[in-house]
């Protein structure tokens, strides 16, 4: 029993970690998520101007956003535009399960990896959008990757963590226009109307948000190499070709 203990209590460090891990990774995805939102579309540091309330940003961000809204609504002396001012849906191409090669790019459908491919079509980072099927769906895929004909991947303009928080602001799930199977349509998404943001704006938003994905993929690779420790000790632990010394101190080097 002590043995039995001591091997559980090694595979729940790992499994801890890795639970730790995506915890982490929901929080970081929604503070990504939540200044997009204050700086693009509630106005926080431009509505914290023109309520004379102290700088809420560092020196070097402050000073980009205006001191008062303009009548439409939006910082002053920015405009609005479409969503094809910012990005480009552009088709996957159509791979039937039978004529992929195992390897290393995951293949993107409208419900996520389908499985994997030996080459690729687009170069990470990615952002996939769901076209057929699960119409809207948004995913964000650091590796390079191979996106089918069900779904659209992104070409921005600008910034790509700016077109990823802009997709995901928009009812794209609920812009199905094919009765029978359904489909999300881009022209109708390009026409919709959004914010058009001077670009410096966009480029500082751009940056801290790549920070958050850096931090975001070093936690999904340390998972990773976490779950195949787990993987690769515990058949050894159960045959007893290793001690539980062995693996904590194996465990302890990963944590």
């Amino acid at each position: 029993m002590s043995t039995q203990r001591g091997i559980a209590a090694v595979l729940s460090a790992l499994d801890d970690k890795i639970e730790l891990n995506r915890r982490m990774n929901e929080t970081l995805e929604a503070s990504a998520r939540a200044l997009f939102r204050d700086w693009f579309v509630d106005f926080g540091p431009t509505r914290a101007k023109a309520e004379g309330r102290p700088a809420c940003l560092a020196p070097g961000l402050w000073p980009l956003f205006p001191d008062r809204l303009g009548d439409d609504g939006v910082p002053e002396g920015w405009t609005t535009g479409t969503v094809k001012d910012h990005l480009e849906l552009r088709y996957g191409k159509s791979l039937p399960a039978r004529d992929r090669v195992d390897g290393p790019f995951p293949v993107y459908g409208s419900g996520g990896v389908t499985g994997t491919h030996d080459k690729k079509i687009v170069s990470g980072p990615a952002v996939i959008v769901g076209r057929k099927g699960t119409v809207g769906t948004l995913y964000w895929e650091n590796k390079d990757c191979y996106p089918i004909d069900t779904v659209f991947f992104v070409v921005p303009a600008i910034s790509l963590p700016f077109s990823y928080e802009l997709l995901a602001s928009l009812p794209l799930r609920d812009m199905n226009t094919d009765a029978a199977v359904p489909g999300l349509n881009r022209e109708n998404v390009y026409r919709l109307e959004v914010l058009k943001p001077p670009a410096d704006v966009i480029h500082r938003f751009d940056a801290i948000a790549k920070d958050i994905r850096a931090r975001i993929r070093a936690n999904d690779d340390e998972s990773r190499t976490l779950a195949a420790t787990r993987d690769a000790l515990l058949p050894k632990l159960m045959s007893g070709e290793i001690s539980v010394r062995d693996a904590q101190t194996m465990a302890e080097a990963q944590l």
